[in-house]
C-alpha cells in the first residue's frame, strides 16, 4: 500500500513515493507480530533521529483510519513545529493518494482531518496542555519525541486512558533519548524487562546509511574505540 499509494517528502525535498526503509520494516515487523500475539499494539520505540519512525506511523495511522468505520487517530508531538509536520505527512498523504483509495473528508485544517463518510478522524495537538486528548476516545494513538514532553506524566494520565483497552486499538510511544528518570525513560525500562503490556522496540542509528562515510586507510582504532567494536562484535 505505501510504495503504490502514499507519497513523502524526502530528504532531499523532493515528492516521492513511500518505500520503507529498514528501520520502518523492523517496526512494522515487530508491532505486526505483537497485533497477531496480542490482538493490539503497544509499543515504546527508542531510535535516532531522522530515520523515518514517525513518517511510517504517520502512514500506518492514516491506512488504517481510511479502511475503516469509527476510527480515531490522535498524534501527540513534543513542540508546535513537529506537530506541524506530523499533519502536513498526514495531509500529503491524503492528498497524492489515488482518487479510488481518498476518503471523503466533511473537515480538513491545520489540526484534523474528518473522514464524515467513515465516522473516522485524523487530529494532531501539542504536549503543552495537561488535558491534551483527555476529553476523546482514540483508537489509535501515536506520541512523538515523549523525551521530550513537558507535564509528560499529566499528559499521558489524561491521553492514554483515552484508548480503551480492546482488541484493535494501538499506542505507539516513539522517542530520541534525553536523559534518566523521565517518564519515557522508565516506560522503556519497564518494557525492556517485560514489566506491562508494551515492547520496547531499539533501532539503532547507523542502520541510516547515510549516517557512514568510507574510512581512510591510514584509520586506526584506539583502545577504546576497539573496546566498542568488540563489545559490538
Amino acid at each position: 500500500y505505501a510504495k503504490n499509494c502514499l507519497y513523502i517528502r524526502s530528504k532531499s525535498g523532493a515528492i516521492e513515493r513511500f518505500q520503507l526503509n529498514k528501520a520502518q520494516q523492523f517496526i512494522h515487523k515487530k508491532l505486526e507480530e505483537q497485533k497477531a500475539r496480542t490482538g493490539k499494539v503497544r509499543a515504546i520505540i527508542l531510535k535516532g533521529r531522522q530515520q523515518g519512525c514517525s513518517t511510517y506511523v504517520s502512514a500506518r495511522f492514516y491506512h488504517r483510519v481510511t479502511h475503516s468505520f469509527g476510527q480515531r487517530v490522535f498524534i501527540l508531538a513534543h513542540e508546535a513545529e513537529a506537530t506541524s509536520n506530523l499533519f502536513d505527512m498526514a495531509s500529503r498523504y491524503h492528498q497524492h493518494v489515488p482518487s479510488y483509495y481518498r476518503a471523503s473528508v466533511s473537515k480538513s485544517n491545520t489540526k484534523e482531518l474528518v473522514f464524515d463518510k467513515l465516522g473516522a478522524g485524523y487530529k494532531v495537538g501539542t504536549a503543552g496542555n495537561k488535558n491534551t486528548g483527555r476529553s476523546s476516545t482514540i483508537q489509535l494513538f501515536h506520541g512523538s519525541e515523549v523525551a521530550f514532553w513537558d507535564n509528560a506524566q499529566e499528559i499521558a494520565g489524561g491521553a492514554l486512558q483515552a484508548v480503551p483497552d480492546i482488541e484493535g486499538t494501538e499506542v505507539i510511544l516513539e522517542s530520541t533519548a534525553n536523559g534518566i528518570g523521565n517518564m519515557y525513560h522508565t516506560m522503556a525500562m519497564d518494557a525492556l524487562k517485560g514489566d506491562g503490556d508494551y515492547q520496547l522496540i531499539f533501532v539503532p542509528w547507523f542502520w541510516q546509511p547515510e549516517y557512514m562515510k568510507p574510512i581512510g586507510v591510514d584509520f586506526v582504532l584506539s583502545d577504546e574505540e576497539y573496546g566498542y567494536k568488540t563489545n559490538w562484535g
